[in-house]
């Protein structure tokens, strides 16, 4: 009777110490996480500008950079809305490209 007791608490205490162990690393994932992530600060409102007041360029990581002309400040775009706002961009000067050759 004994050695089931013993043999019993053996197989729990391994079982403990899995659970432990996987808590353990989650909460070290996760703080790890909120300690190096940077909060970012997002606009809610729309800005209009006009071709003239900004000058758009791209970075070594396709992120799109549109500076502002007057102010000489600067917003950085992800590599998905860079590459559509040049495909568009793209479009609309190829469509009036072949409209004056027709």
């Amino acid at each position: 009777m004994k050695e089931k007791i013993l043999d019993l608490v053996k197989k729990s205490f391994i079982y403990v110490i899995l659970v432990f162990s996987c808590m353990a690393s989650f909460a070290i994932g996760y703080f790890y996480r909120t300690m190096n992530t940077k909060s970012v600060e997002c606009k809610t409102e729309v800005e209009r500008v006009k071709k003239g007041q900004v000058n758009l360029a791209i970075d070594q990581n396709n992120n799109l950079i549109m500076i502002n002309l007057q102010t000489g400040s600067y917003t950085i775009y992800e590599d998905s809305i860079g590459n559509t706002i040049f495909s568009l961009y793209a479009k609309n000067v190829w469509g009036q490209h072949t409209k004056v050759n027709q």
